[in-house]
């Protein structure tokens, strides 16, 4: 079975969040992971936090959603579309995909 800090498990989880119409990006990166990228340890996405247990994941995400969007249905969808994803293309069983959002942007209109 694959580490959970594997990379590819973050990038999998990044690629199917952002595919959503309405999210906008996730965060900026927090003082305290600016302080652990400074002392070397490694932050791939400050919005993606995954923990494992005896094979078994919780992911965590923080998103920026764009105005106007409809947050309840895009959070059941994204956690639909991770789950399904994670335990399709790995050995992991996924507990919980939690979703906070945590902030808006306004879509710009060309």
């Amino acid at each position: 079975m694959a580490p959970v800090n594997d990379i590819n498990l973050v990038e999998l989880v990044e690629k199917d969040i952002i595919s959503f119409d309405g999210v906008s990006r996730f965060p900026d990166f927090s003082l305290s992971d600016n302080i652990q990228k400074a002392i070397g340890m490694d932050i791939h996405n400050p919005g993606i936090r995954i923990s494992e247990d005896d094979g078994v994941l919780t992911i965590n995400c923080e998103i920026i959603v764009y105005f106007g969007v409809n947050i309840p249905q895009l959070c059941y969808d994204i956690q639909s579309k991770v789950k399904r994803e994670i335990e399709e293309k790995t050995d992991f069983t996924v507990k919980a995909v939690n979703i906070r959002v945590e902030g808006l942007d306004k879509k710009e209109i060309n």
